[in-house]
C-alpha cells in the first residue's frame, strides 16, 4: 500500500479545507479521510481522481511528492519507474495467485452447495413418510459418504437408490432404518442435525472466503489501472522536459 497520509493532508491544509469539507467534497465520511491521512485506509482509484481535482495537482505528485525540473526530475522519473516496473511485476504475480485462488474456491463453494442441497432434500423433515426398516445397503462407496440403497415398491418391484450417509461403519449387506416416501418412489433419511450444520457453516465459510477474494482481485486491478495512470503521467512529464 502507498503511503500517502502525510501529503494528502499537507494539501489539504494548504487548499485551506478542514476534514469535515474535504469529505464533503469528496462524497465521504470525515472518518474515511482521517484513515486516509493515518495512511489506515487507502483510497481508491475514483477518490484519488476526485482528490486530484478537489486539490488542483497531478496523481503522481499526491503519490510520490513532487519532483524537481531538470536532471533531477529526470533522475526521479527513472526512479519512479523502476518501482513501477517492480510493483507491476508484482502485482501480476499476486493477480495470478489470487485468481487462482479464486477458481479453486469457485469449485469448492459449487461442491459444498451440491451436498447441502443434496442433505436437505433427502432429510426426512416429516413423518407423513412410511417408514421402511428393510432398506438394503447394495454397495458402499466410501464411509461417511454415499451408498447404493435398495427396496421394494408396493407392486413388489425393486428401486435402487444413491443417497449419501452420515453413519460410519456402514457395510455391504447391511440394513438401514429409511424412509421411502409418501409415494413410495424415494429413499429419505433421518441425518443427525451435526451433519447439517455442519455442511451449512462450511459452505458459508467458503462462501465468504470467495467473496473476500472476488474484493481483493478487484482492489489489485484498482491498484494496477491506477499504476498504468500514474506511468502514462510520467511520460507525458518526461515529454515536456
Amino acid at each position: 500500500m502507498l503511503l500517502i497520509g502525510a501529503r494528502l493532508q499537507e494539501y489539504r491544509r494548504s487548499a485551506g479545507f478542514n476534514q469535515e469539507e474535504f469529505a464533503e467534497k469528496i462524497g465521504v465520511s470525515r472518518q474515511a479521510v482521517s484513515k486516509w491521512e493515518l495512511d489506515k485506509a487507502y483510497p481508491d482509484l475514483d477518490r484519488l481522481v476526485c482528490i486530484c481535482g478537489i486539490l488542483n495537482i497531478r496523481m503522481d505528485e499526491l503519490i510520490y511528492g513532487k519532483q524537481e525540473s531538470g536532471d533531477d526530475k529526470a533522475a526521479g522519473h527513472d526512479s519512479v519507474n523502476n518501482i513501477l516496473y517492480m510493483k507491476n511485476i508484482r502485482g501480476s504475480h499476486r493477480l495470478a495467485r489470487l485468481k487462482l485462488i479464486f477458481y479453486a474456491l469457485t469449485a469448492i463453494c459449487i461442491f459444498c452447495l451440491v451436498v447441502l442441497a443434496v442433505l436437505l432434500v433427502r432429510n426426512e423433515w416429516t413423518d407423513h413418510a412410511a417408514k421402511n426398516e428393510h432398506v438394503r445397503v447394495e454397495k458402499v462407496y466410501q464411509q461417511y459418504t454415499k451408498a447404493d440403497l435398495c427396496y421394494f415398491d408396493e407392486n413388489g418391484r425393486k428401486v435402487m437408490n444413491t443417497v449419501w450417509l452420515d453413519t460410519p461403519g456402514i457395510r455391504d449387506g447391511d440394513y438401514i432404518e429409511c424412509y421411502s416416501g409418501a409415494n413410495n418412489d424415494a429413499l429419505f433419511l433421518n441425518y443427525k442435525a451435526g451433519t447439517i450444520i455442519t455442511s451449512a457453516i462450511m459452505t458459508t465459510l467458503f462462501i465468504v472466503l470467495l467473496i473476500l477474494i472476488g474484493l481483493e482481485i478487484r482492489r489489485v486491478q484498482k491498484e494496477d489501472k491506477l499504476q498504468i495512470i500514474l506511468k502514462n503521467s510520467e511520460d507525458e512529464t518526461v515529454a515536456e522536459i
